[in-house]
């Protein structure tokens, strides 16, 4: 606790450069950042039509994407704020590869507003994080901040056992590779609704593998929050 006021001191004197245009960081962008203002504002949420289960944008289809149509996921809806491209996907490999822990406030803020205007007052419960001593949980570190300065309820109730990396497999693929790996946590009560929180939304397979182990565990409903879908 001692460092903190020193830590917000050099981040004033010596804030750093932004990690998407290089350009140091001045008085103009908040304490802590990790990018300046103009690339912050050309961070864009989604807009215009999506699919109401997974998010991904429409084109031709009415209201369901193909994928989702024959799917059949175990949550309700993702909403994701961003696609999973450009900046966005830029700040991710920062944040998760070269441990930029503080970008876990700017995602917080955007996934913040997102929680308060798509799923007001639902408990957060965060995607358990891959099992090993090695493991980072991403995923947790945005929720604490969601916690501290969003005010969101977080119930922790999902644990991950065994199960390898996803990053390359398909969504057959992942399936197989999660079953029976996300489980409810003993001795923690489930909320009857939920909104998972997770950082990417690629095939849906880790979503749906939570909310089965949670409606599995007697939640009635669960949606899902997620930063930026890959398209």
């Amino acid at each position: 606790m001692k460092g903190a006021p020193l830590a917000r001191i050099l981040d004033v004197v010596f804030p750093g450069r932004c990690l998407l245009c290089g350009t140091w960081l001045s008085g103009h962008s908040a304490a802590g950042s990790e990018t300046c203002d103009a690339c912050q504002d050309r961070l864009t949420p989604l807009q215009g039509r999506r699919c109401e289960k997974c998010s991904m944008p429409l084109f031709f289809e009415e209201s369901e994407c193909t994928r989702c149509r024959e799917a059949g996921f175990a949550f309700e809806r993702n909403h994701s704020v961003f696609a999973y491209a450009g900046e966005v996907k830029e700040l991710v490999a920062w944040y998760k590869f070269s441990h930029r822990t503080r970008l876990a406030v700017l995602f917080a803020q955007y996934l913040g507003e997102a929680l308060s205007r798509e799923m007001p007052g639902v408990l957060l419960v965060p995607a358990p994080a891959r099992s090993g001593p090695r493991a980072v949980d991403h995923v947790e570190r945005i929720a604490r901040v969601l916690e501290r300065r969003h005010g969101a309820h977080v119930v922790r109730a999902l644990e991950r056992v065994g199960g390898v990396s996803q990053k390359t497999l398909d969504f057959e693929a992942r399936k197989k590779n999660l079953a029976g790996a996300i489980r409810a946590r003993r001795n923690v009560r489930v909320p009857r609704e939920a909104v998972l929180l997770d950082d990417i939304f690629t095939t849906g397979a880790t979503a749906d593998a939570c909310a089965t182990a949670l409606k599995d565990a007697g939640c009635g409903s669960v949606h899902v929050l997620t930063l930026a879908i890959d398209l």
